[in-house]
């Protein structure tokens, strides 16, 4: 059977399920998918075109969290290599074919290739039963689920099963009791670019003199508030994206970094632009050395993706997400793009925007995207509790082709799900040292897009948690938002479902103002939640005024309520033998 018609499904169009809704894509023709083990290559009928990956396969690889079936771990782990070809050059009767699917379009144009993982999200444990049926009896077979989301698992399609990952995913939606189904695509994913430091005069978005034809005072008004706070050691921000050079001299890097795609650490690199990321949040400052960062206290965790079309990338990025705010990260900061949706990514994200910080939340941002349109990219129009990052140029308008930036190319997108914006372009950054890195030596003079943009506001946030580390991720995105300069000449006006001052469609809030935001944050005053907590394990709360109730501690374990003006207790509150609970008021 053709790849074409194991892609066709019976009402003659072709989509893919996300949140209940059917996702259109059209069949390319071609390009297909295949997979085949390494003993094999020799064997293929066909030739190989080249790989997202540059070469002419790529090995696959799972998600390091795959909590691999002891049925199927032999299966899961099969040297198995995937290739794009020609649809033409394709010979279903190839026996050293394992598997083949077409490549399709999304409505914007990009490739997806469409891979022999799906996943499936069920609603209970219970379900595990029904899933390995419709597995057996479709003759797919179920790998396993995620360590960090465990309500998902990943399952796999050979040529023997009765449809391709897509068909497949969809019946499963279709036919069982599942909350989400959906395949693996590859996917045409993207990146979306005072103190003493000899280039800070080139740092327009710290202060605009009127570089580069700017308009002075366009920036983020940063050296007031560095006067009050250059970060806090204690405040991490993870950096997602093609990893951060680990010994640059210039960047304050975190000891605790994860590769995503080979599930350990310390980090890889698999590109330039995570370095370039990661220095406008942290680069050292009064060093003598290169460029300041916003918040140069604050280090950065490099989280490492190759951010491409490779096997189980969903699953990879959710675990970079999931590893980041289970090993201390306060913020999370991305400047990439997907072609698809991902239910199993939007999980990941969520989870770190309700669980990280003991509770209070990782503040997550996304860059806006890069193609001048009125729709917000994805992920980062995915949850609301994102905050979406648009590029502004060097006069205070969003970046479009039409600014004074001599960037006719690009043009930050906009539209409803925009929240904020900063600098996007001409941005003095750091780079990988040496030749190895965008340019001949070890900083980039032009960085740019949304994806510069971006980690203007993560550095904001880690100022603001460094100042009043109890705000929760909501209040962290609030304050950022009320104190937003309305820069640019816009129309800003209110506007129904945003609360937090006058907006605009092209330029959300307006600029990010980082001394506003830190004098706001440090004046706020919050009350702390400690309720329906069972303490066994020593434990400090800090906040000014923390509220407790329905609370044990047991098991050797000490409480310590810190740094409060007031302290509320509410019974039933109990402190068994053994057991301590310690305040500390200012």
């Amino acid at each position: 059977m053709s790849p074409q018609t194991r892609a066709q499904l019976s009402s003659g169009t072709h989509y893919y399920w996300y949140k209940g809704n059917k996702i259109p894509i059209t069949i390319n023709t071609t390009k297909s998918y295949i997979l085949f083990e390494s003993s094999d290559e020799a064997n293929l009928q066909l030739p190989l075109l080249n790989s997202k990956s540059g070469l002419s396969a790529a090995k696959v690889t799972l998600s390091s969290r795959l909590q691999l079936q002891d049925a199927t771990r032999s299966a899961a782990n099969d040297n198995l290599y995937w290739a794009e070809v020609a649809t033409a050059d394709v010979n279903a009767q190839d026996k050293a074919l394992v598997y083949s699917a077409p490549y399709f379009k999304t409505s914007d144009g990009a490739d997806l290739g469409l891979s022999h993982l799906f996943y499936v999200k069920v609603k209970s444990i219970r379900d595990v039963r029904i899933l390995t049926t419709l597995a057996t009896e479709n003759k797919v077979t179920l790998l396993g689920n995620n360590e960090y989301l465990p309500l998902w698992y990943t399952l796999s399609c050979t040529n023997e099963s009765l449809g391709n990952a897509l068909e497949m995913a969809n019946k499963f939606y279709e036919d069982g009791p599942f909350a989400a189904c959906q395949p693996c695509f590859i996917s045409e994913d993207e990146t979306t670019a005072a103190p003493n430091d000899p280039l800070f005069s080139a740092q327009w978005a710290l202060k605009n003199t009127g570089q580069n034809q700017g308009t002075a005072g366009i920036d983020i008004n940063y050296l007031p508030a560095r006067e009050v706070t250059q970060g806090s050691s204690d405040i991490i921000v993870a950096v997602l994206d093609h990893g951060t050079q680990l010994d640059h001299p210039d960047l304050n890097v975190s000891s605790k970094s994860y590769d995503t795609e080979t599930g350990r650490s310390p980090s890889q690199i698999w590109g330039n632009h995570g370095t370039a990321c990661s220095g406008i949040i942290s680069a050292k400052t009064n060093n003598n050395l290169g460029v300041a960062g916003i918040a140069p206290n604050c280090p950065v965790m490099s989280i490492s993706n190759q951010l491409m079309g490779t096997s189980d990338a969903p699953q990879k990025r959710a675990d970079g997400f999931n590893w980041a705010w289970r090993n201390g990260a306060s913020v999370i900061s991305n400047s990439w793009r997907s072609s698809t949706f991902s239910e199993l990514l939007e999980d990941a994200i969520q989870s770190a925007m309700t669980n990280g910080r003991n509770g209070l939340g990782c503040v997550v941002t996304f860059s806006a995207g890069n193609y001048d349109s009125n729709t917000v990219g994805y992920p980062a129009r995915s949850l609301p509790d994102i905050i979406v990052v648009g590029a502004l140029s060097l006069s205070g308008k969003r970046k479009s082709s039409t600014t004074i930036d001599n960037e006719g190319w690009w043009g930050s997108d906009y539209g409803t799900q925009l929240d904020i914006m900063a600098p996007g372009v001409l941005i003095y950054t750091t780079d990988r040292t040496g030749s190895v890195g965008y340019v001949s030596g070890d900083y980039m003079p032009n960085f740019n897009g949304t994806s510069s943009a971006c980690p203007h506001v993560a550095g904001v946030a880690a100022l603001i948690l460094s100042v009043n580390p109890n705000l929760t991720q909501k209040e962290v995105a609030t304050i950022i938002e009320k104190t937003a300069r309305k820069v640019g000449g816009y129309s800003y006006s209110t506007v129904s479902g945003r609360p937090n001052g006058t907006w605009h469609t092209e330029v959300g809030y307006g600029l990010i103002d980082a001394y506003a935001a830190v004098m706001e944050a440090q004046n706020a005053s919050t009350t702390v939640y400690f309720n329906d907590k069972t303490v066994t394990t020593n434990t400090v709360v800090s906040g000014s005024e923390i509220s407790a109730t329905n609370v044990t501690v047991k098991n050797n374990a000490k409480l310590t309520f810190t740094n409060a003006k007031s302290i509320i207790i509410t019974q039933p509150f109990t402190v068994e033998l053994t057991s301590s609970l310690e305040l500390s008021l200012q």
